[in-house]
């Protein structure tokens, strides 16, 4: 395996585009930069933070004419034999041709961070390991989108456009991002008054994996059950007509949705990532990580030269946010439902704001 996936760093990318012949006498190989992506396991297909990455990627190449190879392993082991084999290439290549590995996963935390000086065998590699908060020590950027702001927001808005129980699905509890997210949106939710005193909303937190990295993908089968389970938490057994869930799950996401349609219960969802306002007959509202367009601005610092040892952003750099659909802003925020009297969206994001960053700051 490690053998053909050498061939393929080496020879050609998914267009065909030549970057190394070793044999002489053949056509020059290509010195157009080369970025490529190594994600975590079976990661591409989420339809979510991963697919983002990939538009980001694709959508920078498109723009400053870069070729990019994107790779996403069926296993852990599989994805550790691509990393290493791209710090092989990327240490002992003596040509000019820039480079730029990028990972997203922290199931490669401990091999980048053991890994990483390699690089500096060659001035044209660089390393971009993204969502986490401690840098790299030796050559590579790393960068943290804080999701607390926008979460925070999702939670005081759930209080608005959810009723009876707001089911908060969380992939694991280790992993930092799903913490802090999490952290976020119950901060928001309970800093929120009730609109009702009578029937106040409840939240119920679940972890879907006890397992680091854990969570991210999940059986149909598993998620209808849990489905079931939530709509039972709130009255001890007697259930619930009305369930908001808030999947914060990458790629398991999917598996609530399609399970809550089959089953044809009665219940909504906040979007993650990703704008999923169209489906508007059950998404009330998305919470936003523009990863994407992040991609694309990081792009553009490597080639310029200038991209940061480390950067945090968040919701006040526009890296995420929350938007309504005009469906729900009309149906609901401007009628007598459950968005009377709603939020200021502006004023409720400076609220936001302040809480991530006095949060940061601590």
């Amino acid at each position: 395996m490690t053998i053909i996936i050498a061939l393929l760093l080496t020879c050609c990318t998914k267009e065909g585009d030549t970057i190394y012949l070793p044999t002489p006498g053949e056509r020059q190989p290509a010195t157009t930069p080369l970025v490529t992506v190594i994600y975590g396991p079976n990661s591409l297909g989420d339809r979510s933070y991963n697919d983002l990455i990939y538009k980001g990627v694709e959508a920078a190449a498109k723009k400053y004419g870069l070729r990019t190879l994107q790779l996403s392993p069926e296993s852990e082991a599989q994805g550790l034999a691509y990393v290493e084999t791209m710090f092989q290439q990327m240490e002992n290549l003596n040509d000019t041709v820039r480079r730029l590995f990028i990972t997203p996963s922290p199931v490669y935390d401990a091999y980048i961070r053991a890994n990483n000086k390699r690089l500096e065998k060659n001035p044209y590699a660089d390393l971009l390991y993204m969502e986490t908060t401690t840098p790299l020590e030796g050559k590579g950027s790393t960068f943290y989108i804080d999701y607390y702001g926008a979460m925070y927001m999702s939670g005081c808005m759930a209080q608005y456009g959810a009723s009876e129980l707001v089911s908060l699905l969380l992939a694991n509890p280790y992993t930092q991002t799903v913490v802090e997210a999490g952290e976020g949106f119950q901060a928001g939710f309970y800093d929120t008054p009730s609109l009702s005193t009578d029937y106040p909303l409840a939240l119920h937190v679940r972890y879907l994996s006890d397992q680091p990295v854990g969570g991210f993908t999940i059986a149909d089968s598993t998620a209808t059950r849990i489905i079931y389970e939530e709509t039972r938490y709130k009255t001890g057994g007697k259930g619930v007509n009305h369930v908001t869930f808030v999947p914060i799950c990458g790629g398991a996401m999917h598996a609530f949705y399609r399970g809550s349609r089959r089953e044809m219960l009665f219940y909504r969802y906040v979007g993650i990532d990703g704008d999923m306002n169209a489906d508007k007959d059950y998404c009330i509202f998305s919470t936003l990580k523009h990863i994407d367009k992040v991609m694309v601005d990081y792009v553009c610092l490597w080639l310029n030269g200038s991209m940061p040892k480390h950067q945090t952003l968040g919701l006040a750099d526009g890296a995420t946010d929350v938007v309504i659909s005009d469906f729900t802003y009309k149906t609901l925020l401007s009628g007598t439902t459950l968005w009377h009297n709603g939020p200021n969206m502006d004023s409720l994001r400076q609220v936001a704001i302040r809480k991530e960053v006095e949060r940061y700051e601590k």
